[in-house]
């Protein structure tokens, strides 16, 4: 295990440095523009920057090594950040569509330009508009430089259209997984399907385009293309559905964001679609009047966890959490050629930790 973590770690290293001279060049490139330009960009850094799993540009170096092993090109890691940059395009603007107020352990971008309002002028309304604003701008800015990565990276023609492509199939898929999840909360006929769906857009895509990418760029087959898309998603599902249990349950200090905001908007989780299913209607209307409601208490928002509990909800979603893990894993066996042995057990080892985490 030791062995392990420090591959992680020595991979997550070199991705962190390939981020940083990346956006460290883009801030230099708008140096001519300006103060503003250069406060903003800085601001985009110090937002990716600040922490982060790095897990996608890690599973494309991964993709690329159960193909390749583990000589890899040195522009492999320019390519790789591109899905990093796009999720945490995504992460800007789903902190504003949820109005979060921290991103692992500091500010949300809308909040710190709130905050840089305020200073100069006391209108909340207008210190809003600007915050959300700059938001949007952010959240533009990152899904446009991730692209703008795979460009800068110099890939082989044909490679390079093809991470394009996984790219933008990722982008597409992230919009209309948001827009599924918004409008399940409001959807009777939702089930834990129409959730393993939305899922499967929003999150486990850049689970399983990011070994995609990395396979594309090491020249994959088909079947092996077939075989780690099939890891990606169930596993990116099962990743998810970790992340919900962990936003009811988890460390806050540890997760360094709330653990009582997916109750306060009333996110249909797989926890909610688990404990519909086997609540009594007594329970059933006492979640349905705690989950978003306005102004919820702490106490309250206790409550709605002691249900999960009493429904049996935490146990079931986490024993589908373990199907899906198991399935995927299984995905990798049916790669023509085999996949690297090396590396397909490192992505069974690193599959398994993510789904143990508590953070």
């Amino acid at each position: 295990m030791t062995d392990y973590l420090e591959t992680l770690k020595g991979e997550i290293a070199t991705v962190v440095k390939t981020l940083d001279k990346f956006f460290t060049n883009r801030i230099n490139n708008v140096s001519e523009l300006g103060h503003w330009h250069e406060e903003y960009y800085s601001n985009v850094k110090e937002y990716i920057m600040r922490g982060g799993k790095r897990l996608r540009p890690v599973l494309v170096v991964l993709g690329y090594k159960a193909i390749k092993g583990d000589t890899v090109p040195k522009n492999l890691y320019d390519a790789a950040i591109c899905v990093e940059i796009l999720h945490n395009g995504s992460l800007l603007h789903d902190d504003l569509i949820d109005h979060d107020e921290t991103r692992r352990g500091g500010k949300t971008f809308h909040a710190t330009y709130r905050d840089v309002f305020l200073k100069k002028n006391k209108d909340a309304n207008a210190a809003f508009d600007y915050g959300m604003t700059m938001a949007l701008l952010g959240g533009d800015s990152l899904i446009n430089l991730g692209a703008s990565a795979i460009t800068a990276a110099k890939l082989d023609p044909d490679a390079a259209a093809r991470v394009h492509h996984y790219y933008e199939f990722s982008f597409q898929n992230l919009v209309d997984g948001v827009l599924l999840e918004m409008h399940m909360i409001t959807d009777p006929s939702a089930t834990s399907e129409t959730y393993l769906k939305m899922v499967r857009m929003k999150t486990a895509v850049l689970f399983d385009r990011s070994l995609m990418m990395g396979a594309a760029i090491a020249q994959a087959t088909e079947s092996q293309l077939k075989a780690l898309e099939g890891f990606g998603i169930k596993v990116g599902q099962a990743f998810q559905v970790q992340d919900d249990i962990l936003g009811s349950f988890g460390d806050e200090e540890k997760l360094g964001k709330s653990v009582s905001g997916d109750i306060r908007e009333g996110k249909k989780t797989m926890l909610v679609f688990e404990a519909y299913a086997k609540a009594s209607p007594k329970q059933r209307k006492e979640i349905d009047s705690l989950l978003g409601k306005p102004g919820i208490t702490d106490e309250e928002i206790e409550r709605v966890r002691n249900l999960f509990r009493e429904t049996g909800a935490l146990e079931s979603t986490k024993k589908k959490m373990s199907e899906l893990l198991t399935t995927g894993q299984k995905a990798l066996e049916k790669a023509k050629p085999p996949l690297n042995s090396k590396y397909k057990e490192f992505l069974i080892g690193l599959s398994d930790f993510l789904i143990q985490r508590d953070f």
